[in-house]
């Protein structure tokens, strides 16, 4: 069987290795655009802060290593098209025919038609290519005032690299909050109060609609002009849909796959940020752009390849995030979207300590939990805190993947031990509070 990959990214990769284990025999080639095969995008940040030192450090196996597994390689290469009837993929090195062909071309920085977006000094962050651009321009021009320019993870991780290099910070949003597709603005003012004690500012709201001079000197936020020697635009990703709509692909925000990850052509898969999948909580179709969901896809199409009895389940979008001395958790529907589409819910909060309140280092914590009336299901939740997100969040995402009800959080059986968290575990003690509303 002749199996052929377009990307070469997170999802592409992981899929060629999972696909390799489980048939020793199939011809697997991997096209993709840049000379190397997966590394980290969400490393990149910490690339630029030098918390990581070199841009090839997030490389996660040379090329070398694919290759010892059989996988053919062709890097540096464009897909030009896909004819689906001779079942060939058109690259600008020549054909490539295809028994099965997985779709993973990922997405790319959405940047607004904004007046010298292309000057000098101004930069998105999304590739290898992106951050060595950053890097340079920081080390010969030695920038001391930076704005970006959208106030969702990528935004504020870039926000929090530049900080750290010495720069005085402003954030710019469209929206009334930071990270305003995953938190409500009650959560979200306190990771932004956390940020500012770090000196990143913030205008909400708003929008630039210039940059001026090239290099880049300064922004214009309507009439105002701001001072700015870099200029990170962060204002999301787009799905790679173009080649795919040309083929004549189901596409919506991104490629329409089933619960199999088959596009509407069924020897057609598509997998990681282009694929169109369902929203847990919502049952809408919905993009999730995360690496641990890229993962998942590229494991569940290599088995549905390989004959195995897999599927796809639909997705709470569970992500995490370190700004500074905060860790922020989020999954499935914030209480302000639930509003606007019309789904009646409860709402729970508390603000307490990581650790029982005479024990010396405890961090402050707050979680808010969102549940489904009237049956009480666990659809959604935020945690931030300066320590022990991650096991909170994990555990919250994975009671909802079992369909978790209010009753079933409020009495979870936790760990308790003083250096380490209370006896009752403030997630507990959220739920009991929305627990309060379905009397």
């Amino acid at each position: 069987m002749k199996i052929v990959v377009t990307g070469s990214g997170t999802a592409g990769s992981n899929f060629a290795l999972f696909m390799r284990k489980l048939d020793r025999r199939a011809e697997i080639t991997v096209i993709g655009k840049e000379p190397t095969m997966q590394y980290s995008p969400c490393a990149l940040p910490h690339v630029i802060s030098g918390t990581i030192e070199k841009p090839e450090d997030v490389i996660v196996f040379p090329n070398e290593f694919y290759e010892k597994q059989k996988i053919n390689l062709m890097l540096g290469t464009d897909v030009q098209s896909i004819d689906r009837e001779r079942k060939v993929v058109i690259t600008d090195k020549g054909e490539v025919p295809y028994d099965k062909l997985v779709l993973a071309v990922g997405s790319k920085a959405f940047v607004p038609p904004i007046k010298g977006v292309k000057n000098e000094g101004v930069f998105t962050l999304k590739s290898l290519n992106d951050v060595r651009k950053i890097k340079a321009y920081i080390t010969e021009r030695k920038p001391k005032k930076a704005v970006v320019i959208g106030a969702g993870l990528i935004g504020l991780e870039g926000a929090e690299a530049l900080t750290k290099l010495g720069m005085e910070v402003l954030v710019v949003e469209m929206m009334d909050r930071l990270m305003p597709m995953m938190l409500d603005k009650d959560t979200a003012k306190f990771v932004q109060a956390g940020m500012e004690r770090h000196g990143v500012s913030f205008r909400f709201g708003v929008g630039v609609n210039e940059m001026v001079g090239s290099p880049v000197e300064a922004v214009k936020i309507g009439d105002e002009e701001i001072p700015a020697d870099l200029v990170l635009v962060a204002t999301g990703v787009r799905a790679n849909v173009d080649l795919v709509r040309k083929a004549g692909l189901e596409v919506g925000r991104g490629i329409i796959v089933n619960e199999y990850l088959q596009t509407s052509d069924p020897d057609i898969y598509a997998i990681g940020d282009c694929a169109e999948v369902i929203d847990a909580v919502t049952g809408g179709r919905t993009l999730s752009q995360l690496g641990t969901t890229a993962v998942r896809m590229a494991k569940v199409a290599a088995e549905h390849i390989a004959g195995k009895d897999a599927a796809f389940k639909p997705v709470f979008n569970t992500a995490i995030t370190e700004l500074f001395d905060l860790e922020i958790g989020t999954f499935g529907i914030a209480e302000e979207r639930a509003k606007r589409e019309g789904i009646e819910i409860a709402v729970g909060k508390f603000k307490g300590s990581t650790k029982p309140e005479y024990y010396p280092g405890g961090k402050v914590i707050t979680v808010k939990l969102i549940f489904r009336k009237p049956e009480g299901k666990l659809i959604g939740a935020q945690v931030v805190g300066g320590e022990r997100v991650w096991g909170r969040i994990m555990t919250l995402s994975a009671l909802a993947q079992k369909g978790a009800t209010v009753e079933d959080v409020a009495y979870l059986e936790t760990a308790y031990a003083p250096p380490i968290s209370p006896t009752i575990d403030p997630i507990s003690v959220a739920a009991e509070m929305a627990m309060r509303k379905f009397k």
